[in-house]
C-alpha cells in the first residue's frame, strides 16, 4: 500500500514537471510569435529591411516595454513622436505621403498617435495610451479617400488621404527613435503582424 501511495506521489509530481515544462513553452512560443525590433543606443533606426506591403491594411499586434520609457536632454524634445509602424503612400517617399502608428513616453504615460504625411505636410492625431508590457492591437487602413487608424478597440480616427491613387508601391516603415535626439539607450519593441 505505501509503496502504491509512494507511486502516485513521484508520477503526480512528474507530471507537475512535465506540465510547467510545457507551460513555459507555450509562453515561449508565443513570446518568439513577435518579431523583435532592436534600436539600438544612440541610433535612430532598427534592425530592418525594405519590405512592400500588399494588402490595403496594415494590422499588427505590439508589445511596448520600459526600454521605450525616455528623459530627453533637451526637455521640449520629450514632445516628439517616435516611429513605431506603417506605410509609404502611393509611389512617394514617406516624408511625401505615408501613414503609421506614432509613440511617445510623456507625463509617465506611454502615448499612442495617428502619425502621418499628406503632400509633405507633416500631422499627427492622439489616438490614446497603452500600458506597457501587454499586447495592443493596431491597424491601419488604406481606403480611396482616408487612413482609417485604429488602435485597440477604438473606434477608428479618419484622416484625408491627400494623394490618392488607384495603385502604387507602398513600402513598410518600421520602428525609428527621435526627431533631434537619438535613442538614450536600447530600445526593444516586439511586434506581430495579423
Amino acid at each position: 500500500m505505501k509503496t502504491t501511495i509512494k507511486s502516485h506521489i513521484i508520477a503526480l509530481k512528474l507530471l507537475i514537471i512535465v506540465f510547467f515544462i510545457l507551460l513555459s513553452a507555450c509562453e515561449e512560443n508565443l513570446i518568439n510569435e513577435y518579431q523583435l525590433f532592436v534600436i539600438p543606443k544612440g541610433e535612430h533606426y532598427c534592425n530592418y529591411k525594405v519590405e512592400a506591403l500588399q494588402e490595403n491594411e496594415l494590422s499588427f499586434m505590439a508589445i511596448l516595454d520600459s526600454t521605450m520609457t525616455y528623459t530627453s536632454v533637451e526637455p521640449i524634445n520629450q514632445h516628439d513622436i517616435n516611429k513605431l509602424y506603417g506605410f509609404s503612400d502611393c509611389n512617394d517617399q514617406h516624408h511625401e505621403n505615408s501613414a503609421r502608428f506614432g509613440w511617445r513616453w510623456l507625463n509617465d504615460t506611454m502615448e499612442i498617435h495617428a502619425y502621418f504625411y499628406q503632400n509633405g505636410i507633416r500631422s499627427s492625431i492622439l489616438l490614446g495610451s497603452v500600458a506597457l508590457n501587454e499586447p495592443h492591437f493596431y491597424s491601419i487602413n488604406l481606403l480611396p479617400n482616408v487612413y482609417s487608424f485604429q488602435l485597440d478597440d477604438n473606434p477608428p480616427v479618419m484622416v484625408d488621404r491627400m494623394n490618392s491613387c488607384d495603385k502604387g508601391f507602398y513600402y513598410k516603415l518600421f520602428p525609428y527613435f527621435g526627431g533631434d535626439e537619438r535613442a538614450p539607450h536600447d530600445i526593444v519593441i516586439r511586434i506581430k503582424e495579423l
